[in-house]
């Protein structure tokens, strides 16, 4: 609120004398008055107070009085008390001070008393006729948070016990797709005895969960934990990428900056300065690593947003030979921020849900929580997730399971213990879709020595990849989370090995209570080794592919100008609908279908043959649909190992 003291001193002064019945009171008042404010400008504001109070003894009318003694109480930070002195100023001086009914509901609202500020805000409309941005969006405020409290949403917090909140402060929570690992910054004040330490320090704390619960919160430990602040982080879905924000540091660029460690056989790397155009000379903070890895989400107060401070978006572009991801392409999501705040993004990962806070959209006060999803390649207009969860104090920090049943976030609604991690159940207005997830392990099929590999799943409808993690990212061990409702692709891959692909069909819906885990065999290549290609699919009693195929065709011409030396052979099998002879015909037209492919993705031809058994080598019972299907299968058969 602007000071009224001066605003109103001479505008109103002279109106105010007026109303005392002789010149010789007016003439004490105003001296009075003006001796006050002389001592408030000096910083006396206990002598100002006594001499205000002295002149609403001589006149309780004098409204004046009441105003400098509610810019005192302001000055002081005693909201309280400044209400009642503006309001019994308001009452004494009717109209003559519009502005003082925009102060009064700026209080009121920030009380949480949205009724009463409403009436104020509105009467001061009325008073204007024209408001500006900021006059718009309070009056907006007081009308949706009337509203909101009327209407509650389900909303039950619970602490997740004593192993994560301590009599410390806890906040910024961050989770893995699995919901078994918990990151999140404690600020710690008082050391073992309980004393209060010079330089309170944050670090990073991780709790594990198994069928007994939370485990007590350990440091997440060096490097990563320094002598400096460390906090705002992003945990990776697969819990191997750590991205935070680091203030004032050597290798800085802005005030802060953004950085990433990666999990290595259980040790974190070193942080390194994630570097423009990420970072810049501005201030970064709050960042959100998408579940696919490909997109970053992060706050900052450079040029070229909306507001104070806005949400950047940034494109995973390559991996560093150490396993890095690099970003770049930064641009701002223009469509979501405001004039205010925009802060704390979390994308969930069903890829479209994002959840975010801002104080520049009307809600009730401080910064609310909204969510927004993309529809046909655009966020939808935010919505505010209401209230009790959004409340007159700052909400903000939201993270949501991959589930989409429950989210964490951070709150001080208790203020004897200050900032706490809670977590509730969503109610299905704000819920996003919901996700499951893919876990693998690949190993080399003589030694059993975990590999290293690329991992490309693929969405077979739109023949999109949904997640590529390359053989830099991952230790011989993946995860990559499953929007559910559609069929996917998986194919690993690595120099010196036949790829391996797996079909994996979602469009009856897939949870979290079902997640799916492979361990993955890959076999050296040598002659007579094969692969089955889950991927690829006929028309019923059909020769010609179908379009989801095609994801399958180019895995297979990656794989032939990986391994130029080798000659492979497609062959075809059928199940035993049918005769025989229609069978093997069919099997084989399929084969030379696959082939002629290839060749058409610049395979040599001296490299590929094919061949169609019919159903004379079935995998699976034929008396059943399930077997049939097993024996409906195009096979990749190493036939030739050559020297490169």
């Amino acid at each position: 609120m602007k000071s009224l003291f001066i605003v109103v001193s001479f505008i109103l002064l002279s109106v105010a004398l007026h109303a005392q019945n002789t010149i010789s009171v007016q003439k004490k008042v105003a001296a009075l008055y003006n001796e006050a404010l002389s001592l408030s400008q000096q910083g006396n504001s206990t002598k100002a107070a006594q001499l205000l109070h002295g002149i609403l003894k001589i006149d309780s009318t004098f409204y004046m009085a009441y105003f400098a003694l509610a810019d005192l109480c302001h000055e002081a930070g005693k909201p309280d008390e400044e209400v009642v002195q503006l309001t019994n100023g308001l009452s004494l001086s009717g109209d003559r001070y519009p502005a003082g009914f925009k102060f009064l509901a700026e209080l009121l609202f920030k009380k949480g008393e949205y009724y009463e500020a409403l009436g104020r805000m509105e009467h001061f409309a009325l008073l204007k006729k024209s408001l500006n941005p900021e006059e718009q969006l309070l009056l907006a405020s007081c009308r949706f948070s009337v509203e909101a409290v009327k209407h509650p949403v389900a909303f039950q917090p619970k602490d997740p016990g004593d192993s994560i909140n301590t009599s410390a402060e806890e906040y910024w929570p961050s989770l893995n797709a699995e919901t078994n690992e918990l990151i999140f910054t404690r600020l710690v004040t008082r050391d073992a005895n309980g004393l209060k330490i010079s330089k309170p320090q944050e670090d990073f704390y991780l709790s594990k969960h198994d069928s007994s619960g939370w485990k007590k919160a350990v440091p997440l430990g060096a490097p990563v934990n320094t002598d400096e602040n460390e906090g705002a982080q992003t945990l990776s879905a697969d819990g191997r990428c750590l991205i935070f924000t680091g203030c004032g540091r050597a290798d800085g660029i802005g005030s802060c900056d953004l950085y990433i460690s990666i999990n290595k056989n259980g040790q974190w790397t070193m942080p390194v300065n994630m570097g423009e155009p990420v970072n810049s000379g501005a201030w970064e903070s709050q960042p959100c690593l998408s579940a696919d890895g490909a997109t970053l989400l992060f706050v900052s107060s450079r040029k070229g947003g909306r507001g104070k401070m806005d949400i950047w978006k940034a494109e995973k572009i390559s991996v560093s030979p150490d396993g890095i991801p690099q970003f770049g392409n930064v641009s701002n999501l223009s469509d979501l921020n405001t004039p205010g705040n925009d802060l704390s993004p979390f994308l969930h990962a069903d890829g479209k849900t994002l959840y975010f806070a801002s104080d520049g959209r009307p809600g009730l006060g401080g910064t609310d929580l909204f969510l927004t999803r993309k529809v046909n390649g655009k966020y939808s207009e935010p919505v505010n997730m209401g209230y009790p969860l959004n409340t007159n104090q700052n909400e903000e920090g939201l993270v949501v399971e991959i589930s989409g049943e429950k989210a964490w976030f951070t709150s001080d609604r208790n203020p004897a213990r200050g900032r706490d991690i809670l977590f509730f159940t969503l109610s299905d207005s704000i819920r996003p879709d919901p996700v499951s997830f893919l876990k693998g392990e690949v190993t080399d099929s003589n030694t059993g020595r975990k590999l290293n590999t690329e991992v490309v799943l693929t969405n077979l409808v739109t023949n999109k990849i949904v997640s590529k993690i390359t053989d830099a990212e991952n230790d011989g061990t993946f995860l990559v989370c499953l929007p559910s409702g559609q069929n996917y692709g998986l194919s690993i891959s690595r120099k010196g090995y036949l790829f391996f692909s797996e079909n994996i069909p979602l469009l009856n819906g897939f949870t979290k209570e079902r997640p799916k885990e492979l361990k993955i065999n890959l076999y050296p290549i040598v002659v007579g080794a094969y692969t089955t290609l889950k991927n690829i699919f006929f028309e019923t009693n059909s020769w010609v592919l179908k379009a989801e195929s095609q994801v399958q065709l180019d895995e297979m011409s990656r794989f032939m100008k990986m391994n130029p030396t080798v000659s492979m052979e497609v062959v075809g099998h059928t199940d035993n609908v049918g005769t025989e002879a229609y069978n093997l015909d069919l099997s084989q037209k399929r084969a030379e279908v696959v082939v002629g492919e290839l060749k058409k993705r610049e395979v040599e031809p001296y490299r590929l043959s094919s061949k169609g058994v019919g159903f004379s080598v079935p995998v699976g019972n034929n008396n059943s649909e399930e077997g049939r299907q097993a024996n409906r299968r195009t096979e990749f058969i190493v036939k030739e190992v050559g020297r490169e």
